[in-house]
């Protein structure tokens, strides 16, 4: 359904976006007994949580139970203490035990409209294995949950980007306007549009010009939940928080574990299936996506490995996948690691994978070279190597010159670079890449209370207003795995509830300025870091 297609746009409950947590958001409203209409921006639902891997991080669930783990929310609670190290101080620690108790039965929840898991997996520094991975890939959630919708008679409007929330005389939120069409809940609006990682000026204004030239992995996460909500006085936390790093460039050939169907029979065939083939086997399975999805570990950095673009050059501190990010957005948005034959006699062999999917799949040097040889590239010299893997060669040897010097010397006047390990020896030679810069995630999102309700700077609700996922994020660290996800369903549900039961405003009649806040300046909105 699109815009102007349905003239009944009158429900009890309004979800602004279509991704986990605002499909989430509405399947909770419905079976809590309120009619539910969805408005999403793009043609097709799915948002973040269709893009992501699909991790899901959550205690005391049946996979734990049948795998022997004995969990508790306590102790995960201690786990993402220790994972927050010193960013412990900013974390929300209420609305961090939200997230805690609700994510095992929202494991269950999705188990019990389809959705399967392969897990529970490790992941450090967690004392519990707690990642569930969904089978067969991320997809298989937005499925489940668009049937589920369907079930219930959700409504859910496509190309419907909202432009402004909707007010009554008494300051209640009542709706929101999407493309001239008025839409208007009753008992509320629920904020689920996602975070922020694809606006450059908000990257610009609360982090600096170098974010704000990483692009996004979601070329639809504009903010716009960020600049609805503060338009009518919600407050925004840790916008200064983005998660930047590289990946590997696309397979010439599809990735075909995503271009399996996310149908249910297709989810229990494929748990049947790895449940029961041994672990060394499944890891082979695994190693081609894997040298797809995740780019290479920091430890090589450390081990003596350097990221240098097409004219060679090295682009930033590789200590820092920040740094790394920016140097490389800068520029022509490419990279190469290099490194030595001591290097890759290292990363062939366990404890030291390239990259890494933990418990479940470790990718090695020759991993790349079987699954991704349009990125693998090998030379006897550094000038052989450079002619295959397309960059310059007087760049090159320049570069790998000087930083020699460094490591022997022990100090990177460059940028500043403190861990060398062996440098860059002997040959053969070796590349991986291109790599890009992208923004996985930003992690800063509307305050909210432990409702979900959106609330102003001195922590009174929006009347009528609610946010959820990474849009009501609400000060969350999430400093692991699987946690963006967990909080994105357990978030949706609970807001969803949660309106559905709110009374519904006896004046439904909009009142004041209708005018899109989609250009808003930021200085309008107010921010606490």
């Amino acid at each position: 359904m699109t815009p102007g297609e349905s003239m009944n746009t009158i429900s009890d409950v309004l979800v602004i976006g279509g991704g986990g947590s605002g499909l989430c958001a509405a399947i909770s409203a419905a079976t809590s007994g309120a009619t539910v209409t969805v408005l999403e921006k793009c043609e097709r639902i799915g948002g973040s949580t269709g893009m992501s891997v699909g991790s899901f991080t959550a205690a005391g669930t049946s996979y734990q139970y049948r795998a022997g783990v004995n969990d508790s929310t306590d102790f995960f609670i201690e786990d993402m203490k220790t994972a927050n190290g010193a960013d412990e101080a900013r974390e929300n620690q209420e609305l961090r035990r939200v997230l805690a108790e609700h994510a095992g039965p929202t494991v269950e929840w999705l188990s019990s409209i389809g959705v399967q898991f392969l897990g529970p997996t490790p992941e450090p520094p967690y004392e519990k294995p707690r990642m569930h991975n969904v089978l067969p890939n991320s997809k298989a959630y937005i499925t489940a949950l668009a049937r589920e919708c369907r079930k219930r008679g959700v409504a859910i409007v496509t190309s419907a980007r909202v432009e402004k929330l909707l007010r009554n005389a008494a300051g209640e939120i009542i709706g929101a306007r999407a493309r001239g069409v008025d839409y208007l809940g009753r008992r509320g609006v629920i904020l689920a549009t996602g975070d922020y990682s694809a606006a450059a000026d908000m990257k610009r204004a609360y982090v600096g010009e170098a974010a704000a030239k990483v692009q996004a992995v979601n070329p639809n996460n504009t903010g716009d939940g960020f600049r609805l909500g503060g338009d009518v006085g919600g407050v925004m936390l840790q916008m200064d928080r983005l998660y930047e790093g590289l990946r590997f460039a696309p397979a010439n050939l599809p990735d075909p574990i995503k271009l399996l169907p996310s149908h249910p029979a297709v989810s229990r065939a494929m748990r049947l299936v790895v449940e029961r083939l041994p672990k060394k086997l499944l890891a082979v399975v695994l190693r081609g996506a894997l040298t797809s999805w995740v780019g290479p570990n920091n430890t090589m950095y450390a081990a003596g490995a350097i990221l240098v673009d097409p004219d060679g050059r090295r682009v930033a501190n590789e200590d820092s996948d920040k740094e790394l990010a920016r140097g490389v957005a800068a520029g022509s948005n490419q990279a190469y690691m290099v490194f030595d034959a001591a290097l890759a006699r290292k990363f062939s062999a366990w404890p030291h994978p390239v990259s890494t999917f933990p418990g479940v799949a470790y990718a090695y040097v020759q991993d790349y070279k079987s699954y991704r040889p349009d990125m693998y590239h090998e030379g006897a010299t550094l000038e052989e190597l450079a002619a295959k893997a397309g960059i310059d060669a007087h760049g090159l040897a320049r570069t790998v010159e000087a930083f020699r010097g460094y490591a022997s010397a022990g100090r990177d006047p460059e940028f500043g670079r403190t861990r060398f390990g062996s440098g860059i020896g002997e040959g053969p030679y070796y590349a991986l890449g291109p790599m890009n810069a992208y923004i996985t995630l930003a992690d800063g999102g509307l305050a909210v209370d432990t409702d979900l309700r959106v609330t102003e700077a001195g922590g009174t609700p929006i009347p009528g207003l609610w946010a959820a996922g990474s849009t009501g994020q609400g000060g969350l660290q999430l400093l692991n795995h699987g946690l963006h996800i967990g909080w994105a369903m357990v978030s949706g549900r609970i807001a969803g509830r949660n309106v559905a039961y709110a009374l519904p405003r006896e004046d439904l009649t909009p009142f004041g300025d209708t005018t899109s806040v989609l250009e808003l300046p930021l200085d309008r909105l107010e921010v606490v870091r």
